[in-house]
């Protein structure tokens, strides 16, 4: 009886120590990179203005594309978008503060968004696969929520425009 008590304590703090190396081996070394840490299983897709995260994540069994804007220091998040081709997103406060996501076709030269009648450059995001729909995120100014005015434009390396919405 005694042997096998022995046993169980001895397993049991065999079981305790291995825990324990398991646990304070996910403390030493640690990742190199420094940078911020998104939702489990996004990608940092690009950094809008100097405090705005635009992190993106692919379905792996639909291909659908869901980005996440969070404001450095926030809480909560600024809004979410989820689609594919075609699916335009407005988050924020078009009166305040705007941010604009949309999912089209890739070009080699810019994205444009129209936002009322004013032009402006998309900042593409990153870690999107080539063969899907890319992601194009922009910051505009503050617009009327009533009248709202927007339209998209891609072009290809040469400045010709493939593909306007």
């Amino acid at each position: 009886m005694r042997l096998r008590q022995r046993a169980v304590r001895g397993i049991a703090a065999s079981a305790a120590a291995a825990a324990l190396v398991v646990g304070l081996a996910g403390c030493v070394g640690g990742d190199a990179n420094d940078g911020p840490t998104g939702p489990n299983g996004y990608d940092l897709g690009a950094t809008i203005g100097d405090d705005v995260r635009a992190w993106v994540d692919v379905s792996e069994t639909t291909s659908t594309l869901d980005v996440i804007l969070e404001q450095a220091g926030a809480s909560q998040p600024l809004g979410v978008c989820l689609g594919s081709g075609g699916t335009v997103c407005v988050i924020g406060d078009v009166a305040t503060q705007p941010y604009v996501v949309f999912m089209g076709p890739a070009g080699e030269g810019t994205t444009t968004l129209t936002w009322y009648g004013t032009p402006l450059e998309m900042t593409h995001l990153e870690h999107v696969p080539g063969e899907l729909n890319q992601v194009y995120v922009a910051a505009p100014p503050p617009g009327d929520p009533n009248a709202l005015s927007y339209s998209f434009s891609v072009a290809d390396a040469s400045g010709a425009v493939i593909y306007t919405q």
